[in-house]
């Protein structure tokens, strides 16, 4: 079948139960708290990702990623797990990309999880076992989880990425601007792929069903097979998962055609086959609509309608650029001030400079470590082709000076 979970936040990772997470007969779902037409909520976007506040077993409000290529809600924090009063039913496995990360999660029932205006009785939640998988380290606040299917299967959802807020209807009679394109899809297990065409440099072209993937935040993936539609390709470190590095190949398309919209020139992961295996065996398919395209629309997904409604929204223009210092930075400590280069790709701006993983961002463009959160660093990191960048470094215990200018590499 096409690929359950494919997750890309400088992560990536396969979530994919050995053992089915059955809904229960006495499950109510998600229901408003009254009758209203719909429910506005604030989240916080990262990553190209939408991050929503929950409240579980009425504690909160706790950050979850709104995530279409999920079913059940993944709790990734389980030291949280003794606040909740959860009820654990089960052990269930959870195998990770690479064919040898496999970890015992649990599975908790009834559990009561609700946001302004909505409440979902008798959920199940899956909880990841300690040091797996932090989403915080790579949004710079804390982030507990996922949620999908389970929630986004009641009501249509639009998604303004923009003014950083969703809104949540009863019922699928919202109006539709004449602007927007209204595209049907496919649900597989939950799961939503739209057909859309990928054009490449090369005159080829490629039609075929695509995840819909709000929790996948690089604009678009590929089976590495489909590696000949980009002109060139560049090594690239595509994430972390519960098996380790995930690498593969970094290029562009001419055209991604969804429907009657499209997006231009943008950005393709094409994954390493030996990552993409479950239980030994390679998994088949085709690709992922993530965040990066996403983003760059107003957004309704509409289960109970089969359909993803999509309107040009102010990013639609911004160019798909690569790490234009070819970093990828996380965040520690208590306060989330800790900057660590996890990751340098080789022959990068960074790379060439003399950064290495592991060295830790004390200061950015004369600004201390103090000052500035992950989002002003990442901002810095991918604000335009040219500008310079200065660093204070600590490597094993000694201060290092670095400076160059960001470059795109592709």
């Amino acid at each position: 079948m096409r690929a359950d979970k494919l997750v890309y936040l400088f992560l990536f990772l396969l979530l994919t139960s050995l053992i089915p997470v059955e809904s229960r007969a006495e499950e109510h779902g998600f229901r408003f708290n009254r009758d209203r037409h719909f429910v506005s909520l604030p989240i916080h976007v990262r990553n190209n990702l939408a991050v929503v506040p929950l409240f579980i077993n009425d504690r909160g409000p706790f950050y979850f990623i709104l995530d279409s290529g999920v079913n059940t809600t993944i709790l990734t924090e389980p030291m949280i797990a003794h606040l909740l009063n959860l009820q654990i039913e089960e052990s269930i496995l959870i195998y990770g990309l690479g064919g040898e990360g496999i970890v015992e999660a649990a599975l908790a029932s009834n559990v009561k999880i609700s946001m302004r205006g909505i409440t979902g009785k008798n959920q199940n939640l899956i909880v990841i076992p300690e040091n797996i998988l932090s989403f915080s380290e790579v949004f710079g606040f804390p982030v507990y989880g996922i949620i999908g299917y389970d929630f986004l299967k009641h009501f249509p959802v639009q998604i303004s990425y923009a003014t950083q807020t969703i809104r949540i209807y009863q019922e699928p009679n919202y109006r539709i601007d004449r602007r927007s394109k209204v595209i049907p899809f496919q649900l597989v297990n939950g799961k939503p792929y739209l057909e859309s065409t990928i054009v490449g440099f090369n005159g080829d072209s490629l039609t075929t069903y695509l995840l819909f993937d709000l929790g996948a935040s690089h604009p678009l993936y590929l089976n590495k097979e489909y590696i000949s539609l980009s002109e060139r390709t560049i090594a690239g470190f595509l994430g972390k998962g519960i098996s380790g590095n995930l690498l593969g190949r970094i290029g562009r398309v001419e055209k991604l055609i969804i429907g009657d919209t499209y997006v231009e020139d943008p950005i393709v992961s094409y994954p390493d086959g030996e990552f993409l295996e479950f239980y030994g065996q390679a998994i088949t398919w085709e690709g992922i609509i993530g965040g990066g395209i996403i983003k760059r629309y107003d957004v309704i997904l509409d289960y109970p309608s089969g359909h993803v409604v999509l309107r040009k929204g102010q990013y639609y223009s911004e160019p798909f650029n690569t790490s234009l210092s070819g970093l990828e930075v996380v965040a520690r400590g208590a306060n989330m001030r800790k900057f660590i280069v996890h990751y340098v790709r080789p022959g990068s701006a960074g790379y060439e400079a003399g950064i290495l993983s592991g060295d830790q961002i004390v200061a950015l463009n004369m600004k201390s470590h103090h000052q500035l959160t992950l989002e002003d660093i990442l901002e810095a990191l991918s604000s335009r082709e040219g500008r310079h960048i200065s660093m204070v470094l600590i490597r094993d215990q000694e201060m290092l000076r670095k400076r160059f200018r960001l470059r795109e590499d592709l």
